[in-house]
């Protein structure tokens, strides 16, 4: 790659300026969103070598969503394409709000989270949200609604609620499914039911639940304060310094429409329109903030009596760059982009459960995004290029002619399993595993452990039925501080001098060691 890219801890903790990426809730709106994300990650891509694999997760260190931004963010952080995102988001808002005769919002919420649900398990599969293969920050924001309290769930190793704590009962947040924690985010009252996590367990005790609802209907449905919150604060534990070339944040709405103008469709009871209202003065509010603490080139006006906040600044300069994407959504605002709209079609943009605009909106999203400029990004936040070859990583071979008991593991879930396909998971080197069907069940001394099938052809070599011997060299180095490395067959963490072990010499299929071990086991090769 013509940059460097970084594992998620080094997102997290590594020095230099930090980028934020927030993405706004509004249901199939979110489509919105992607037009902008498209130029975004067209523009970054030419300014970072052009490379085909180039990743918006590759360049935000953390990426925040609410709701539809939630599922956003996640398929960013799994290494997602915006192209990828949108083949996604299209399918999955064609499938799931379909409506009902049965379901009006009222007594029943209006669509079934069964399809949600399928469509977020096929994107996300069984990825936790504290798996280390996440290729950056993740910050997704719901709200418990049985305690009333806005909950930001990210991924940061070092956060207090992160892992399981010595004495405590609480699921760590580390374990939560991705899948089922954007699907909390995204579980807006009336159009889909609350989703309940189980978060503390114990022997002998009630299993205690979360009831959560859509992040939107917390302050956050634009979740760039928060972000900006989570990176800053102390009780967070991320850290991230301030000042405009230190900290970007670049945060992407779902569109705006006016609020003097109802919806196109009646709604049945007032609460709703007055929530609707308390969530659009949420976002005004949040706006002015960000705009008041940062350097904002092409600021919005709040109103007419403060305007863009263009002469103000909260701490004297700025903390943050900050640069925000809106699709106005507005008659004069659509009519700049394309004209002639009928008033019906426009009545209905902005509507959250439309599947028959997510062509029109798709196409306006990619039309506003024209307003996205390369001199947003100042070149303080590009990439580093990717270090000088290092001379510290050097070659080795195995000591002895020790062997190893081994066997394929050819057993199938289903019937139809494929090799590849997921058999269990387990928890070993202090992370969670997962062995796939073909992988190889390994017998060494006192160690079982399985081993990637492409791996174990490629570094062992039988030397009698059922026993092999690893003949493959190695290429190592020690670990300047702890951390977790991610392997093929999950992920190992380490504590600084531990040896980091890979079987090719760039650095791919690693796992790490302690210096005790590999000592014993391995001799450098002249």
């Amino acid at each position: 790659m013509p940059y460097q890219t970084l594992t998620r801890d080094q997102h997290f903790q590594s020095p230099g300026p930090k980028r934020i990426l927030a993405l706004d809730g509004g249901g199939l709106r979110g489509i919105v969103s992607l037009g902008y994300l498209k130029r975004i990650e067209t523009l970054l891509r030419r300014r970072h070598g052009d490379h085909p694999d180039f990743r918006l997760g590759h360049y935000f260190d953390l990426i925040a969503g609410t709701s539809t931004g939630a599922i956003i963010a996640a398929g960013l952080a799994i290494g997602l394409s915006v192209d990828e995102l949108i083949e996604h988001y299209l399918n999955l808002g064609r499938q799931v709000f379909k409506a009902s005769v049965w379901r009006n919002g009222l007594l029943r919420d209006r669509y079934d989270e069964a399809e949600l649900i399928a469509e977020l398990k096929q994107v996300f599969g069984d990825r936790l949200l504290g798996d280390a293969s996440l290729c950056t920050g993740l910050l997704i924001v719901t709200k418990r609604m049985d305690t009333g309290s806005p909950w930001p769930l990210g991924n940061n190793p070092k956060g207090r609620y992160f892992a399981a704590r010595a004495g405590s009962s609480s699921i760590a947040n580390a374990d939560y499914p991705l899948w089922q924690v954007v699907r909390a985010s995204t579980a807006a009252p009336t159009f889909f039911a609350p989703e309940k996590i189980t978060i503390a367990r114990a022997a002998g005790k009630d299993t205690v639940k979360g009831e959560f609802v859509d992040g939107g209907v917390s302050p956050h449905n634009n979740p760039a304060l928060q972000a900006l919150m989570y990176a800053t604060l102390d009780g967070f534990k991320v850290g991230w310094p301030t000042g405009e070339d230190q900290l970007l944040i670049v945060s992407v709405g779902t569109g705006a429409s006016d609020p003097s103008k109802p919806s196109s469709k009646v709604v049945a009871k007032a609460g709703i329109n007055a929530l609707t209202s308390l969530m659009d003065d949420c976002a005004t509010l949040v706006e002015t903030l960000m705009q008041w603490l940062s350097n904002t080139p092409g600021a919005n006006s709040i109103d007419r009596e403060i305007g863009n906040l263009g002469n103000d600044l909260l701490a004297g300069k700025p903390s943050f760059s900050y640069r925000r994407y809106q699709l106005d959504l507005t008659r004069a605002g659509v009519d700049a982009l394309m004209p002639g709209i009928p008033d019906k079609t426009l009545a209905s943009l902005p509507e959250m459960d439309k599947p028959a605009n997510l062509d029109l909106l798709k196409e306006l999203g990619e039309l506003a995004a024209a307003a996205v400029r390369n001199d947003h990004f100042p070149a303080a936040f590009d990439l580093p290029k990717p270090p000088a070859k290092d001379d510290t990583l050097k070659t080795y071979r195995r000591r002895d002619q020790t062997t190893v008991i081994a066997i394929p593991l050819n057993l199938e879930a289903k019937p139809e399993a494929e090799v590849g396909s997921k058999l269990f998971s387990y928890h070993k080197w202090d992370a969670r595993q997962t062995c796939k069907r073909g992988d190889w069940l390994v017998h060494n001394g006192d160690d079982v452990y399985t081993v990637d099938r492409d791996t174990f052809a490629r570094t062992y070599s039988e030397v009698a039925p059922g026993q092999y011997r690893k003949t493959a060299p190695v290429w190592a180095e020690r670990a300047e501080k702890a951390g977790e490395i991610v392997t093929k067959e999950g992920s190992t963490r380490h504590k600084a001098g531990d040896y980091l072990v890979y079987s090719q010499a760039d650095r791919k299929d690693g796992y790490a060691v302690t210096a005790k071990k590999f000592v014993e086991l391995y001799e450098a090769i002249d």
